[in-house]
């Protein structure tokens, strides 16, 4: 499906005194009709990609991953006599959202393959819409001597289950003890000794609260619970989604004991990393109603912070609990029905940046708009592009922090992005003002594509606080929806082109303010909100670039679909002076994992970490560009040599080394990988061609 979307008719008719035709905001740059909004090229990317390469024939489909290779993830310790001395028993789980009301399609038992996230209150015990099992019987446990650190020991033997189906939650690409922007359930490993029952969840458990819900069954049917409802103690909410458990006449699951594991702001700081949390409760026959206690919290991830949970409720068990959400692999994010075959203008199984052109339009009427164009792709998983801008005096060097170093409040936008991104600092010289980041990824519970784009205003010392209320008075923004099936077909009325044309916009008075609308001028004046002020369109049919092991400088150049965008330069706070700098990276789902798919200077082939961490300003070089420094980079393929934008004899010396020396910059025609005559062809004809 290609996109043809032009850009509002309001900015059209601002930009008819233009000699050139309208640019097409839509993935796509055309060198014939775009060159004077984008001008050349500003940057071309010098690393092989560490977020993945797309190449053509690939497809993410006839499978959903491997699970059975998973050995980490969320392991627990429960006495045996919070159990009531039961040595076997059956066990149901599922990971949910944090307030439960939302559960996955992660859970352990059986579903048909491909069911997307289940949603809220589930019938079980409905056979045609859950056939089989949501349950796992554990009549024999193996006695072992377990250490709880979040990896399964040799003791555990054998799984007691695997899971069939992909993840709804998100596919964690971070491989931190922390890990990010994903849930899933792999596997379940089970042992005992003498005191404790042990659990082994392989997966992971997105530190956003997401819960892990296991419910045990000591004694069949006997006297356990046939639905779930929300109880009481400091953890009744795990029950607030309605659940009607599985099982037939003489089958019937009925749980006697919930654990559940999830994340939590342990020090209510509202700044560091949310830590483990484990609860524990029992149903009580007699009123029938869930008492939850909360057992208590680690101090972090990972094996170096295991160990029994702490600082809990009163009587709640000694629980020992482990979270290490360092594994990648495991199931996948997506259906494993066959999705569209790459290249396609939607669809992309890796995520690059390849090359930017970036250049100011003013308009007859004195507008200013600022055109951008990333060549690239997005893996369709999530992966984020971050763009920060510098635009005007003051700013943010270091993200969630001013000028002297002390912590400051950013507007709360994708789910904490700039809270999770805070402590990254920018080189020297380099303050953000504006930030966007644009994603694409399917939906787990309808298994369409979707594209969003979120923005928002950094200010030198946080967001406008109104002073009697204090509550925030900058906008989140956002906009984005569904643009395909899961198929590939078309969707009625779909968001190809980000154009924050609204409708929603909250006006002040709430805690917290968001909108589809850029957010500067609607903080200006929430009741006039204009649309248009930021567009963004993506095309991800690129198969050439970067590549997971090379980075040619003639094919990088040449990448001429990825991410298209519009600013109102008013939008962006340029002061009409400054020069205007653009910083920018792809990060994983949940922005907390940086790749080293970076605008600037080569920031190496091995993906940066943890993005909190990230100091631009140790890396050597500039990790972003001025757009008011000449611009150093050849008009064509045969401009290799300064003075750029002139062909002459300097081009023809530095050609002639780099082909008798096979250096990848003489490499200009394919075959690629061979110097032969075809690229002493294809600089002759560049060079004759001349620059324009």
């Amino acid at each position: 499906m290609n996109r043809k979307n032009a850009i509002g008719a309001a900015l059209l008719a601002s930009l008819a005194g233009l000699a050139c035709a309208q640019p097409t905001i839509d993935g796509i740059y055309d060198d014939a009709t775009e060159s004077d909004f984008y001008g050349p090229i500003r940057w071309v990317n010098s690393v092989p990609t560490g977020f993945g390469d797309n190449m053509a024939g690939m497809f993410n489909g006839g499978e959903f991953g491997d699970p059975e290779n998973v050995t980490t993830g969320v392991e627990i310790q429960i006495p045996i006599s919070a159990l009531g001395g039961a040595t076997s028993f059956r066990l149901a789980g599922w990971v949910t959202s944090g307030d439960r009301t939302f559960m996955s399609n992660q859970i352990i038992g059986s579903l048909p393959l491909d069911t997307p996230n289940i949603g809220n209150s589930p019938d079980f015990s409905d056979e045609a819409a859950f056939p089989g099992d949501q349950f796992i019987d554990i009549a024999s446990i193996p006695s072992a001597t377990i250490t709880v650190d979040g990896s399964a020991d040799a003791g555990y033997g054998a799984a007691v289950f695997t899971q069939g189906n992909y993840t709804g939650f998100g596919n964690s690409t971070d491989g931190t003890p922390i890990g990010g922007g994903g849930s899933e359930i792999d596997q379940v490993f089970v042992a005992r000794d003498a005191n404790s029952i042990y659990l082994m969840i392989a997966g992971n458990l997105e530190a956003n609260g997401n819960g892990l819900d296991l419910y045990i069954d000591t004694d069949g049917a006997g006297s356990g619970a046939q639905t779930l409802s929300a109880g009481l103690g400091n953890g009744g909410f795990i029950g607030n989604a309605a659940v009607t458990f599985d099982g037939g006449v003489g089958d019937a699951f009925r749980p006697d004991y919930v654990v559940s594991i999830d994340a939590t702001d342990d020090d209510m700081d509202g700044m560091t990393p949310n830590v483990p949390r484990a609860l524990f409760g029992a149903f009580d026959a007699i009123s029938e109603t869930w008492i939850v206690d909360i057992a208590g919290t680690l101090a972090g991830y990972g094996a170096a912070n295991a160990g029994l949970v702490a600082g809990g409720d009163a009587g709640a068990p000694a629980i020992g609990l482990a979270v290490d959400n360092s594994n990648i692999a495991g199931v996948t994010g997506d259906p494993s029905q066959a999705t569209p075959v790459s290249p396609d203008d939607n669809w992309a199984y890796g995520s690059e940046l390849d090359n930017l052109r970036a250049q100011v339009v003013t308009t007859e009427l004195g507008d200013n708009f600022l055109y951008v164009f990333v060549g690239g792709n997005m893996e369709v998983n999530y992966n984020k592009l971050n763009i920060f801008f510098d635009v005007q005096p003051g700013g943010q060097n270091q993200v969630g922090f001013d000028a002297a170093g002390d912590p400051i409040t950013n507007i709360d936008i994708s789910f904490g992005a700039l809270q999770t991104m805070a402590g990254l600092k920018f080189d020297e010289g380099f303050e953000a003002d504006y930030w966007l980041n644009t994603n694409n990824g399917v939906d787990g519970g309808s298994g369409n594509l979707l594209f969003f784009a979120d923005c928002a205003v950094l200010r030198t010392d946080g967001a406008l606080v109104d002073p009697i209320s204090e509550f925030q008075l900058d906008y989140g923004s956002f906009f984005g929806g569904g643009i395909e099936d899961g198929v590939g077909n078309p969707l009625p009325d779909a968001n190809e082109i980000l154009d924050f044309s609204g409708p929603r916009v909250d006006l002040p008075g709430a805690p917290a303010l968001f909108a589809e609308y850029a957010p500067r001028q609607t903080q200006i004046d929430p009741f006039n909100p204009v649309p248009g002020l930021v567009q963004v369109a993506l095309d991800n049919s690129n198969v050439a670039g970067v590549t997971a092991d090379t980075a040619v400088s003639s094919i990088v150049r040449q990448v001429s679909t990825g991410v298209e965008m519009c600013f109102d330069l008013d939008e962006l706070g340029w002061d009409g002076s400054s020069d205007i700098k653009i910083a920018g990276f792809i990060s994983n789902s949940g922005f907390s994992f940086m790749s080293n798919q970076v605008l600037g200077d080569s920031a190496g082939t091995d993906n940066l970490g943890d993005t909190f961490n990230v100091d631009f300003s140790a890396i050597a070089g500039n990790q972003f560009i001025n757009l008011s420094d000449p611009v150093q980079d050849g008009c064509n393929a045969a401009d290799l040599a300064e003075p750029f934008g002139v062909l002459d004899l300097a081009d023809i010396t530095a050609f002639v080394s780099a082909f008798t020396t096979a250096d990848p910059a003489a490499d200009i025609a394919e075959p690629f990988g061979v110097f032969d005559l075809a690229d002493i062809t294809a600089f002759v004809g560049a060079f004759t061609g001349g620059c324009p």
